[in-house]
Order: structure tokens, then C-alpha cells, then sequence
């Protein structure tokens, strides 16, 4: 009943490798138990098929066979395993709204999203001076990347043209002002990433700003 564990083990590796990697050795050994016990029990009734299926279900079944899927797709690290790069990042964007308890109709009401795309359509930054504007539309810009993309990341440029749209680009100062929130911007050549404070201040502007 071993003729198959090369097969058996080759296909766990390349599923478990799907996982985040910490969650790798589990999925692979729940992935294993699953691949075995559809060779140790090629028969499976409807009567016992919950022993293949955590919920006493059969849909993992075929014509009367349990399928892979039924252990692999029920277990939850498995669930959480990206189809690549670009998924697991996407999450992070719905990671922050939960975190920071903003509902989706708050996001509306201050972003534009298209896609992978983005745009701050709030009228008043609520804020006086240019150094506060320019430092609000870096927050924000900086979720718009994560809501788009995953990443908390903005460009010089894209911040100037915000500053412009919202008549608060200081040219000689505009530097300046963000080397003075270095708790808050990380420069990354011509790109700025926000820090988590930032993060935290970024909700607690898209609330004051959505309200």
C-alpha cells in the first residue's frame, strides 16, 4: 500500500509550498494524512466518508472516491495559502480596515478606487496650514497604495500632485516636511512607505475625513 508515498510525497511539498511559511509544516502534514488515507482507504462509503471530511460531509467525493481536496481544502492553513505574490498582498488592504475598524462606506466617501488604481476625492482636508495638508495627503496617499496594491507606498510625484490639486504644494518647504515626520515616512529613492504609527494616523484621518 506504499507504492504511491513518492508520488504522495512529491504532491505534498508542492501544495504545502502554497502556504505562508509557517503555516508550511502543518498543511504539508495534514496534506500527508489526507494522500494516505486516500490509498488506505480506496472505498469509501457514504456511511464513513466523514472520516475524510472534517464537517461529516462528502463533498470531497467523486463517484463514490474522496478527492484530495477534501483534507487539504478544509484545513485552515491551507485556506489562507496565496495563489501568488500579488494575492497575499491584496489582503492587506482588508487587513487594515478590520484592524482599524473603518468601514467600507468611509473608504467611498474619501477614495475613488478603480482597480489598481486610486483617487482622493475628499473636497476639505480639514487642516489650515500647507506643512499639514501636504502631510495628510501623504497619509492617505499612502493607504490608497495599500488598498490598491497591498503596499503602504506613495511617490514623490503623485504627493506633489496631490499637494497642487489641493493648493498646498510649498515648493522650497515641501522636503522639509517630510523630513520632519521621519517617525511617520520612510524614503525609498524617489518613493515614500508609511510606518505603522503612520498607519494609525492614516485611520484616524480617513474617519475624521469620512464623518
Amino acid at each position: 500500500m506504499f507504492e504511491n508515498v513518492s508520488e504522495h510525497l512529491d504532491e505534498a511539498v508542492r501544495l504545502a509550498e502554497r502556504c505562508p511559511e509557517k503555516y508550511q509544516i502543518p498543511c504539508f502534514e495534514a496534506l500527508i494524512r489526507v494522500l494516505a488515507q486516500s490509498d488506505f482507504l480506496p472505498a469509501q462509503s457514504a456511511d464513513d466518508s466523514h472520516l475524510l471530511n472534517g464537517n461529516g460531509s462528502n463533498g470531497g467525493t467523486n463517484g463514490g472516491t474522496t478527492g484530495v481536496s477534501s483534507g487539504s481544502y478544509n484545513n485552515p492553513a491551507f485556506n489562507s495559502a496565496p495563489n501568488n505574490g500579488q494575492q497575499q498582498s491584496g489582503e492587506r488592504g482588508p487587513i487594515f480596515l478590520d484592524q482599524h475598524q473603518i468601514p467600507e462606506a468611509f473608504i467611498s466617501r474619501v477614495y475613488h478606487l478603480d482597480g489598481n488604481s486610486y483617487r482622493i476625492i475628499v473636497k476639505d482636508l480639514k487642516e489650515k496650514t500647507n506643512s499639514k495638508k501636504q502631510v495628510k495627503l501623504a497619509l492617505l496617499l499612502g493607504i490608497g497604495g495599500l488598498l490598491a496594491s497591498g503596499q503602504p507606498v506613495f511617490s514623490k510625484e503623485r504627493l506633489i500632485e496631490a499637494c497642487r490639486e489641493y493648493g498646498a504644494y510649498d515648493a522650497p518647504n515641501f522636503a522639509s516636511h517630510m523630513k520632519k515626520q521621519r517617525d511617520m515616512f520612510i524614503s525609498h529613492g524617489n518613493d515614500w512607505s508609511l510606518t505603522v504609527p503612520a498607519q494609525q494616523r492614516a485611520a484616524e484621518a480617513i474617519k475624521e475625513l469620512a464623518n
